[in-house]
């Protein structure tokens, strides 16, 4: 009854003005994410262009952040959110009402739950269940049997397949078909969505199953740089950095094929196999990459000048392990510049960057230059980080550090401090 009464509640709470709030709070649950904070930006900016059920099932942060917090009650991202709840709580009420099914259906949810709250379900039959979370299903169940997956060796947890019985009449909650809507558009193979949702909820091996059947099925060339860049994220994750290397190559040589050599597109491809280089330890190829990327966002008016910024970073990082501290000062200095112009004063980005130039000046001995620059940073976190957030204590901790090394060195004589 709680957890009803809060859905109600959240659903009748009318104020358009608390979007900024929600983007705030986003931000900071994801601060050291820069991919995810990519995707808030493009959530702020792009919001009103796409209809909340798009938003949810896109591969993003949303969906587990807001089915995190309704599972559990947690009332504070609940109201920041409210908004947006309130929002895909109507779209799917009036997709609803728009359809025309009026005989009763069976759907199919697969999942893995812990035996304990298995058992609670076991020992209630026949009881009521409530559920205060959107719940995707599907009308196939060999497609659920998939999410529910196989039995594994964790002995905590159960893999079971949920069959609902749905009665159209009775509108008691709205059930609405949203694949005209989704993210992954009404045309997309079958396989590539599902293997994108299973990303979405980080079963990475159960995704590469999917885009790997893919790959012998497909020739169309815009579906083939879905499989492979899928494919490369999936592997960057369960740390194959070979095979995610090898997807990347392969994204890269198709798009060439039918793209312009500067078209923005391939930055983000030059980048990852940059990323890729640099994990590797190939310093060399990382920077020729990172610094292609640059070239062709930089060359491109409409490019995000996020990526702008951040490829001057990567390239700041490639410059650093060379031993090139005045160019790594150089480039950190100029994506700090670009934050500056774009970003909010208070924004946790824009701490990232003070910090990053901060370590610059360290490497460089300017040393009154760097602690005004870690000041800015830690002044940044407290302004827009929840307390003990892994940003501010890596900050904090680094700085104490630094400090440390600072006085050793005093005490050796190996910095003379000149108090003229």
């Amino acid at each position: 009854m709680y957890s009803t009464m809060t859905k109600e509640i959240i659903c009748m709470m009318e104020d358009d003005n608390l979007h900024e709030n929600m983007i705030d709070f986003c931000r900071s649950q994801y601060a050291n994410n820069r991919h995810v904070l990519n995707l808030i930006d493009e959530f702020d900016r792009d919001y009103a262009l796409y209809s909340p059920i798009t938003w949810y099932t896109r591969d993003g942060f949303l969906y587990k952040m807001l089915n995190k917090a309704l599972r559990i009650n947690d009332i504070k991202p609940l109201v920041l959110l409210h908004n947006y709840i309130r929002h895909l709580h109507q779209q799917l009420i009036e997709l609803q009402q728009q359809s025309i099914q009026k005989e009763p259906l069976i759907l199919y949810r697969g999942q893995q739950m812990p035996i304990i709250e298995f058992e609670k379900i076991k020992n209630n039959i026949g009881g009521l269940l409530s559920i205060s979370n959107f719940l995707s299903t599907t009308a196939i169940v060999d497609v659920a049997g998939i999410f529910a997956g196989h039995p594994l060796d964790d002995q905590t947890i159960s893999c079971i397949l949920f069959q609902i019985y749905i009665d159209p009449t009775v509108n008691t909650f709205p059930v609405a078909n949203i694949e005209r809507y989704s993210y992954f558009g009404e045309d997309q193979n079958p396989l590539l969505m599902f293997g994108g949702l299973l990303i979405q909820i980080g079963e990475y091996e159960k995704g590469e199953y999917f885009y790997l059947i893919g790959l012998t099925m497909e020739s169309e060339p815009s579906r083939l740089v879905t499989i492979w860049n899928q494919l490369g994220i999936i592997y960057s994750h369960l740390n194959q950095i070979d095979e995610a290397q090898k997807c990347y190559v392969e994204l890269l040589q198709i798009k060439q094929k039918y793209l312009d050599k500067d078209d923005p597109a391939l930055a983000t491809i030059y980048n990852n196999i940059g990323t890729i280089y640099h994990n590797q330890g190939n310093s060399q190829l990382a920077l020729e990459h990172f610094q292609r990327a640059l070239s062709i966002h930089l060359a491109n008016p409409e490019s995000n000048y996020e990526y702008i910024a951040a490829e001057y970073c990567n390239i700041a990082a490639i410059f650093i392990d060379q031993g090139n501290l005045q160019e790594a000062f150089q480039c950190q200095q100029r994506s700090l510049d670009i934050n500056r112009k774009y970003l909010p004063s208070n924004h946790p980005y824009l701490a990232q960057s003070y910090y990053a130039l901060a370590m610059s000046l360290y490497a460089l001995g300017r040393y009154d230059e760097m602690f005004e620059y870690m000041q800015k940073a830690l002044s940044i976190d407290k302004q827009s980080l929840p307390p003990n957030h892994p940003q501010s204590q890596f900050h904090e901790e680094n700085m104490k550090a630094v400090v440390q090394r600072m006085f050793e060195r005093i005490a050796t004589g190996s910095i003379i401090i000149d108090d003229s």
